[in-house]
């Protein structure tokens, strides 16, 4: 018996190690395990500034492709900022004068993608709109002259286009006076969130107003806190976007460092968590050039999800593969396609464990 007993704990403990020896040759690890983390409605999330008009010089560099009439991704939410041909000084040609060209062109491909959701970005106001000199090129926003001309704007773009259920009022602000996308004062960014919340209040709107975006490294994050700290509607906004490029699925969840590429996720959670506000939202996604393979993208939205962001929108579908964004193209790479398809199907569901691969994508564990 005692030889028996001694036989069955020696293959226990063989089965064991051999497991665990397999588990670590894989690579594997257990990033979630838990009572289960509901995945927004809306998840699923990209950008690409070549979806309708393209300017392949754009800068003197050749970046794009496209458009393509066979660029067909499906998603959830689009985030509308940077698209050729639908800026708002390229649409609202004359105070109250409008043309939808570019726009429904657009919506029609968004439409047969299955797109349900779209966020408006404020940005390039009319020239007969802006207080001081714009750059049009860097799609930057400014204080309009009169809260009317965001009124106008924003009931115009929203109640032609039904998907639009968000506005993110600026992209990238205080990122220092040559390169925020923001042209103005922190007075005058708060006004035009008070503009837009205040619009939303009066016209009756359902829709969300996400707060400022900002570059989601340096002394952004700090300088965004105390932003929010004192603007006295900030909760009011119903997310609050930060840029996290550079982040790998490995490194999620890390304090900023140079692993990290300096991104801070962590500490932008940990700043909203002090004042009370949430969710944390990636309204643009990017990565170093060469460093996203079949699996990153799908890996990255559900890491950047176990760790609390909401949504992470993936910018830009268009480029060559060789910029900052890096996610080349989904008509050219089929894996593209289907990890960002494979995102999209998240949405609505709950999922219950989540184990890295050594390649592809990580297996997810969804609740029956």
């Amino acid at each position: 018996m005692r030889r028996r007993v001694i036989a069955v704990l020696a293959r226990t403990l063989l089965c064991a190690a051999l497991a665990a020896g397999a588990l670590l040759a894989c690579g594997q690890r257990v990033v979630y395990e838990g009572p289960g983390i509901e995945v927004p409605a809306d998840f699923g999330c990209w950008h690409d500034v070549g979806f309708v008009l393209n300017w392949p010089k754009l800068n003197g560099q050749d970046l794009y492709h496209g458009p393509d009439p066979s660029f067909i991704v499906r998603a959830n939410r689009v985030r509308l900022y940077g698209m050729g041909g639908l800026e708002w000084n390229h649409t609202e040609k004359s105070p109250g004068v409008f043309d939808w060209t570019r726009w429904d062109e657009a919506f029609a491909k968004l439409r047969r993608a299955g797109v349900k959701h779209a966020t408006l970005n404020l940005y390039n106001p009319p020239e007969w709109a802006t207080r001081r000199k714009h750059d049009y090129g860097g799609w930057r926003m400014q204080l309009p002259r009169e809260r009317t001309m965001l009124e106008r704007w924003l009931s115009a773009v929203t109640e032609r286009y039904r998907e639009i259920d968000a506005v993110e009022v600026a992209n990238e602000v205080f990122t220092g006076k040559a390169a925020s996308y923001f042209i103005g004062s922190s007075a005058e960014l708060e006004l035009l969130a008070d503009w837009t919340l205040e619009w939303r209040k009066r016209s009756g709107w359902k829709g969300q107003v996400w707060a400022p975006s900002i570059p989601g490294f340096g002394e952004n994050i700090p300088t965004m806190i105390d932003w929010l700290r004192r603007f006295p509607r900030s909760r009011e906004f119903d997310a609050f976007p930060v840029h996290l490029y550079h982040l790998l699925p490995e490194q999620v969840g890390q304090r900023a460092s140079k692993a990290t590429g300096y991104s801070g996720l962590v500490e932008f959670r940990e700043g909203l968590q002090s004042l009370g506000l949430s969710p944390m939202i990636d309204s643009e996604k990017g990565f170093d050039p060469g460093t996203v393979r079949e699996g990153t993208i799908y890996n990255y939205a559900v890491a950047a999800l176990v760790q609390g962001v909401q949504q992470t929108c993936f910018f830009m579908l268009g480029s060559y593969g060789n910029d900052e964004t890096n996610l080349g193209q989904p008509f050219r790479n089929a894996w593209a396609k289907s990890d960002l398809e494979a995102v999209a199907d998240l949405a609505g569901k709950t999922i219950v464990k989540v184990v890295t691969t050594d390649s592809g994508r990580w297996q997810v564990t969804l609740r029956p």
